[in-house]
């Protein structure tokens, strides 16, 4: 029997023509990428009758495999000759860098298209055009090749060949998704008060391609509640993939053990859990060059195998799996984890892969949004996180820091740092406040900023280059880029805030209102459900995670009825003066309230000193098994400390922790 699967030539592109090696910090800027506005401005140049964004689509048979290859090549040419296959690449390296050798990967898309394009127009013969654009002098360089049906009948046969294997292990994981969904039943013997509601509604905002607002209190199970009808929604083909995004680690680890539930009643899918770089990383310092890093050295010659390695033989992708097998076939393990996007059906991790404008998934397609859901976990939180994520800030000490360290050895780069120390000398000029609002970023400064950009990208490409003074400069240059990217979508939701910071000035582009960037982020996607259990007041968070009258909402009452809760009040003093005499009757408060109630306890204190001051104590209850916060914690220890009180081995658990106003630990 035949097996069919869809791809699209960048994605076979991308898996057969791997090369070289990564440099995560600074690949995205020196590599060629494609740039919409220069795609856009050189297919303004086509030729009446020439065309652009043409659709291509062919189904090539294997044995019993088949292919339909898809895509849209930026330009379909005329010539005296015949037509010509245009393939347009901006880049920030100087033209004269540029050779028909350069760049591999990108005659390969071409001449997949060429060939596709032969196949409907039973051609012998095309031609092939490779369309360079600077970014900054919009330049542009062009080769052109021409190719027999011969030729590009072997090379697709070829390309083909070394994509069959793992094609056959997608069809694989796909054939195990789809036999195990439909027999998928909810992993409880029944729901609580509200779920089967809270599920209900997700399955059917999927469906119905819309956007739900959802405020579940504490207690009602949201997680299972919006994964498991997510899931089942993929059974009658209505989306791929899942994002479960959320600011927390303990709320991805609950992600993780919702899926684990369900692959124990036999469901099989993959997903992949995503970690920041600087967490995962496995070197000392996060600097991803080949001369620094192994695991970044040859990534590319290595990445298929550790790919396929992880697909055959685990179904949960978490960070601990990424890491054992990431060590296994010696790859970065961040990109090892964010190319496994591309290939599993959820994906869990920060708020920031979708909305940040500075780390956004930038592999994920308009057809794959197309196919994808959101769910937004703990939504109350994505209004300041996205406050914070398209708002920008530079500071006039980092361009003079540039200026002096590059001026005998890069004058154009010093000279283009101290045209912005000028303009941003005018921001305290006669301000009499620290902080104050500014009506516009201050004379030429955006123009000097992209020239600065210009200038550091050259010199970053320098391999000779002193590594301390590399990184001063490349940190300015991601604040410099940062702030262009937001600078270009400032509207009446911004302030320019400028501020003085001792002998420094800044200037801050700050977002009041994350509304209208948050809509247009998720826009693309097929549904967006944002849940929380303090969705409140819930008219200001509709409207402040990108709203509209049309969207669903749904306010569910707390399962828990009036019986379970109960409310003690004693009389002592938690005044600062009175805590040393108090703490000790606290203690045995607290110790009283553990033995009328049986199970784990949280106590919570406003403060470190005063937590110990009463966990010390506590200590001279033996038979209790109590833990304390420590300080400056990291993220693995914390992991470790609150799985105490998951798994505490038959013992009750008590875990004393300080909470603030602005971070609660859990």
């Amino acid at each position: 029997m035949d097996q069919q699967m869809s791809i699209s030539v960048r994605e076979l592109v991308e898996y057969v023509y791997r090369e070289g090696s990564i440099d995560n910090r600074f690949r995205t800027n020196t590599a060629l990428q494609e740039g919409t506005a220069i795609h856009k401005a050189v297919q303004k140049e086509y030729k009446e009758g020439e065309e652009k964004e043409v659709h291509l689509e062919y189904v090539y048979a294997y044995d019993e495999l088949k292919l339909r290859i898809h895509g849209r090549c930026d330009g379909l040419l005329r010539t005296e000759k015949g037509p010509r296959i245009d393939e347009i690449k901006s880049t920030a390296r100087d033209l004269e860098e540029l050779t028909e050798e350069s760049f591999p990967v990108y005659w390969a898309q071409a001449k997949l298209y060429a060939y596709i394009y032969m196949e409907q127009e039973q051609l012998d013969e095309i031609d092939v055009q490779l369309t360079y654009v600077q970014k900054q002098t919009k330049e542009k360089k062009r080769f052109v090749q021409t190719y027999t049906k011969g030729n590009l009948a072997l090379f697709i046969r070829e390309t083909v060949e070394e994509y069959v294997s793992y094609a056959r292990i997608l069809l694989h994981i796909r054939e195990q998704k789809e036999k195990t969904i439909p027999d998928l039943t909810f992993p409880f013997s029944s729901y609580r008060e509200g779920q089967r509601q809270l599920a209900g509604s997700v399955y059917r905002t999927v469906k119905e391609k819309r956007t739900l607002f959802a405020q579940a209190p504490t207690g009602i199970g949201k997680t299972i509640s919006t994964l498991f009808p997510s899931v089942k929604a993929m059974e009658a083909g209505q989306h791929e993939r899942l994002f479960y995004l959320t600011a927390k680690t303990v709320t991805r680890s609950t992600a993780e053990e919702a899926l684990q539930l369900m692959e124990e009643t036999g469901l099989m899918l993959r997903s992949v859990t995503l970690t920041a770089k600087d967490k995962i990383c496995f070197k000392e310092e996060t600097i991803c060059q080949p001369d620094y890093c192994e695991f970044a050295d040859g990534y590319y010659d290595r990445i298929n195998g550790a790919i396929v390695d992880v697909l055959m033989n685990e179904t949960q992708i978490t960070r601990a799996v990424i890491e054992e097998y990431a060590k296994k076939h010696s790859v970065c393990p961040f990109e090892f984890s964010l190319d496994l996007t591309d290939i599993v059906d959820v994906v869990i991790g920060d708020y920031n892969y979708i909305f940040d404008p500075r780390v956004a998934l930038k592999r994920l397609m308009p057809e794959q949004k197309k196919q994808t859901t959101l769910l937004v976990d703990e939504a109350h939180n994505l209004v300041e996180r996205a406050r914070e994520m398209y708002s920008a800030e530079i500071t006039r000490d980092s361009y003079r820091k540039v200026e002096e360290l590059w001026r005998t050895e890069n004058v154009e780069l010093a000279e283009a740092a101290r045209a912005i120390t000028k303009d941003m000398n005018t921001v305290d000029n006669g301000q009499s406040e620290t902080e104050y609002e500014l009506q516009d970023v201050p004379g030429q400064l955006e123009e000097n900023l992209e020239r600065l950009i210009n200038k550091a990208e050259r010199q970053l490409r320098d391999q000779n280059a002193e590594e301390e003074k590399d990184e001063w400069l490349l940190e300015c240059y991601f604040a410099t880029q940062n702030f262009l990217k937001i600078l270009g979508i400032v509207d009446e939701h911004y302030v320019h805030i400028g501020a003085k910071l001792g002998r420094d000035v800044s200037i801050k582009l700050f977002c009041i209102d994350p509304s209208y960037v948050l809509r247009q982020a998720a826009k693309p996607f097929r549904s967006s459900i944002f849940f929380s259990a303090t969705l409140s007041p819930f008219g200001y968070y509709k409207d402040m995670l990108g709203g509209h009258e049309k969207d669903y909402i749904l306010r569910l009452p707390s399962p828990y009825a009036a019986s379970q809760m109960e409310v003690s009040i004693a009389p002592l003093s938690t005044k600062y003066k009175n805590r040393e005499e108090t703490a000790e009757r606290l203690a045995a408060l607290l110790y009283h309230q553990v033995n009328k109630q049986f199970g784990n306890h949280l106590f919570f204190f406003p403060s470190y000193q005063y937590m110990q001051l009463v966990y010390q104590y506590f200590q001279k209850y033996h038979n209790i098994n109590s833990v304390a916060q420590e300080q400056g914690m990291t993220e693995e220890r914390r992991d470790d400390f609150l799985a105490q009180f998951v798994t505490g081995g038959g013992l009750w658990v008590l875990l004393f922790l300080v909470v603030s106003f602005r971070k609660v630990l859990i």
